[in-house]
């Protein structure tokens, strides 16, 4: 890791400063603080899709079909995958103080995943780790199991699951 970069703690700070005030709106927020992310620590950025998914090993929106109990199957979409090494399911949820001081703007602030602080949040975490372990069984087995799951709440959370 020598040739790494080492961010200084300014760039640190506005990193952390812009993507605090983000919420509500994961589709949108999802790719880009990823991007920074993966810059801000010096690692290579996802990669382009291919239309085989045996080329796709380090991509967003990596298709994996989950197959039901009555025989059905459904495509299904990892939030990003790097193969070998981890399955990210991002969320984006939002924090509840504004509604709570201004009732009339809750109807208008987008809640996201869910408001934070809350049990509903809780769940909803949970619930993405959830599926982020789904879509590590739906995996083809040629291509084993990832090492870790990583759980994000855009510009909120990080989570980290080895041994799941």
């Amino acid at each position: 890791m020598s040739d790494a970069v080492h961010p200084s703690s300014a760039v640190i700070e506005n990193f952390i400063a812009a993507w605090q005030a983000s919420g509500g709106a994961e589709r949108a927020n999802c790719h880009t603080f990823i991007h920074e992310l993966c810059d801000l620590l010096g690692v290579p950025r996802p990669e382009p899709t291919r239309p085989d998914d045996r080329d796709n090993t380090y991509v967003f929106e990596r298709t994996v079909t989950l197959q039901h109990g009555d025989g059905s199957a459904v495509p299904n979409y990892i939030d990003l995958y790097k193969r070998g090494c981890f399955i990210l399911e991002a969320k984006q949820g939002s924090d509840k103080s504004e509604a709570a001081l201004f009732p009339e703007l809750a109807r208008k602030l987008k809640a996201g995943t869910a408001r934070r602080g809350t049990s509903g949040w809780d769940r909803a975490m949970q619930a993405a780790k959830n599926q982020a372990e789904r879509y590590a069984k739906a995996l083809p087995l040629d291509e084993g199991w990832p090492p870790f799951l990583v759980v994000v709440d855009v510009g909120h959370s990080i989570e980290l699951f080895s041994e799941f």
